[in-house]
């Protein structure tokens, strides 16, 4: 049994993400330059504990490798065998990149994805210092834009979706950070991977956002935060069950559901 989940904003929270929550009520779970960033709710810290005992824990983020490293809360404390990194372009394996898998995504989107360089030319023809702050290529694979939200011009973005859909990539927006993604580097496609490595017939799951969507739909039990990029998008949803309460206290919420759940099937 496998309990896969995003980070950011499911699990481990900023302060600008935390919701109501007093930070001096949470528990730092990140370091970067000295200060902590991010952090879970201690609820959250010891349901995840009890699932981890239950099954396999599987972290999965779109950060790479390096940002992921950085989140000791997870890594020290729960040591994942498997890790999902770089939105599933890369899983590690008790810290080293998985071959097989490393070659495979790269080969696919070769085959059947626009290059990168060809999505930072279209992105610049939009792009303006005026709402564009970083645009980095992570692992060289996909595109994280740190972008101001509220100056994104909405109608460039929208034709930006439909250029990037004819080239086999996708687009996703996560709070202040745009994602420019290859189709072929999926979660869900990594965790099904994991899944067989790992001779498992059961996967819960859990995510926020868009690119989330396909590791959810690759689980048999799904869970969203209410306040993700999911929950906007959708009302509702046949596989996905959203949360009632948002911020931090939704990844309380979440674990506990998949507890109850786990309690009722055994």
């Amino acid at each position: 049994m496998i309990f896969a989940s995003d980070l950011d904003q499911t699990l481990i929270y900023s302060v600008r993400s935390k919701g109501e929550l007093a930070v001096e009520e949470m528990v730092p779970v990140e370091l970067y330059e000295g200060r902590h960033i991010s952090y879970m709710t201690k609820p959250a810290i010891e349901k995840l504990k009890e699932l981890s005992s239950i099954a396999r824990f599987v972290p999965v983020t779109t950060r790479i490798p390096e940002q992921f490293n950085r989140i000791f809360g997870i890594k020290e404390l729960f040591a994942p065998e498997y890790v999902i990194v770089s939105n599933g372009g890369t899983i590690l394996v008790n810290g080293q990149i998985d071959q097989e898998w490393h070659g495979h995504v790269r080969a696919a989107v070769k085959q059947h994805c626009a290059e990168h360089t060809e999505i930072a030319s279209l992105f610049a023809d939009i792009s303006s210092e005026h709402w564009v702050k970083s645009n980095d290529l992570c692992d060289e694979l996909f595109y994280s834009i740190v972008v101001e939200r509220e100056h994104l011009p909405q109608e460039s973005i929208e034709q930006l979706r439909l250029e990037l859909a004819s080239r086999g990539w996708s687009y996703s927006l996560q709070g202040r950070k745009i994602y420019l993604v290859p189709e072929k580097v999926s979660k869900g496609a990594a965790i099904q991977y994991v899944k067989e490595k790992l001779g498992s017939s059961f996967v819960y799951a859990a995510g926020d956002s868009l690119l989330d969507e396909s590791l959810l739909l690759a689980a048999d039990f799904a869970l969203s935060p209410a306040h993700g990029e999911l929950g906007r998008t959708y009302a509702a949803h046949p596989h996905i069950q959203f949360t009632e309460a948002r911020g931090a206290l939704a990844s309380d919420e979440l674990l506990g559901t998949i507890l109850e759940h786990l309690r009722r099937r055994s």
